[in-house]
């Protein structure tokens, strides 16, 4: 080889070496982003450059409406690994897709209430004795949360539970007297405390339940596991961070959520009082088992759920690491 020769081949090589390999974009899925408090981890891992410090870029969160527009955005995905609620999850898996949960999002169900009119006479859960309570849809979580606090309360079968298609829905059909009570959330439920009776907090009677989950396809959990961890480890760093940096994570919160920061200051500090409003990933056994029941409850199972068959723990910490 000429030296003219040598040195262009050398310099192309230099060059080539100093390009470095595109990192490829992904988008995430996670049910109701920047509508339900629990999904808050993921905006601040996107804010903090979690995503980045792990190698792994992501240009959008997906935020699905529900479990099943989450499941099909994620399937979808180069990177078919997603955040949905823990029924969804299951109904999946009962209809022949190949998914599993890899971790917790969150075991706690936040503030939401049943109320009523504060010109009723419903003042206590007794009170609903014969009269109807909504839910927003059917076999939603919604509808298990109110017919397991009804079952807590001993008032199971003593209470008409009503679909009525959303929490706005539900609320115009309260005002109107369709209904007799109907779930709320905030930040009506704190910032408006004279418009509705809150006759129970949800958490009171039901303070564990697995209710939001990871998940991954099996195949992607088998082919590759190390970015299956890394997403889960993404997932716990940024609740380490809401739980350590409280103002800050308000001012994320508000900022994704679009919400005013004056008013996020006056609901959102309880959320941190909610142990398991955010996972670090770990599984409870109470807590799941919970959902189980609640799952028998809306005719989603008929029996209890076998969660060794769904969960995979092996993406977590040892430590976190615990019998089902």
């Amino acid at each position: 080889m000429n030296l003219v020769r040598f040195s262009v081949v050398a310099g192309l090589a230099l060059l080539t070496a100093g390009v470095a390999e595109p990192v490829q974009a992904y988008k995430l899925a996670v049910s109701q982003y920047g509508r339900v408090t629990a999904t808050l981890p993921w905006a601040v891992a996107t804010e903090k450059g979690y995503f980045t410090d792990e190698g792994i870029k992501i240009d959008q969160i997906i935020a699905g409406m529900g479990g099943g527009t989450t499941l099909r955005n994620m399937l979808a995905s180069d990177l078919p690994y997603g955040e949905v609620a823990t029924s969804a999850a299951l109904a999946a898996i009962r209809s022949g897709i190949d998914i599993v949960i890899v971790n917790t999002a969150s075991s706690h169900i936040g503030e939401i209430a049943l109320v009523a009119n504060p010109k009723s006479s419903i003042h206590k859960v007794q009170d609903l004795a014969g009269k109807k309570a909504g839910f927003t849809n059917p076999k939603s979580t919604s509808e298990l949360l109110v017919r397991l606090a009804l079952k807590e309360a001993g008032m199971a079968g003593k209470v008409d539970p009503v679909s009525t298609g959303g929490f706005g829905a539900g609320l115009t059909a309260l005002d109107t007297g369709g209904i007799d009570a109907a779930p709320l959330v905030d930040p009506i439920l704190t910032l408006q405390p004279e418009r509705y009776r809150v006759i129970f907090s949800f958490a009171d009677l039901i303070p564990r339940m697995t209710w939001l989950v990871g998940i991954t396809t099996r195949k992607f959990a088998r082919e590759n596991p190390e970015m299956v961890r890394k997403l889960v480890r993404v997932h716990r760093r940024a609740v380490d961070y809401i739980y350590a940096n409280r103002d800050d994570a308000m001012r994320i919160y508000a900022k994704v959520w679009n919400a005013d920061p004056a008013k996020v200051a006056k609901y959102f500090p309880k959320y941190f009082t909610y142990e398991g409003e955010w996972s670090r990933g770990g599984f409870e056994k109470a807590a799941l088992e919970k959902m189980s029941e609640g799952l028998q409850l809306v005719g989603d199972v008929d029996k209890p759920v076998d969660w060794t068959k769904v969960i995979d723990q092996q993406f977590l910490p040892k430590d976190q690491q615990r019998p089902l």
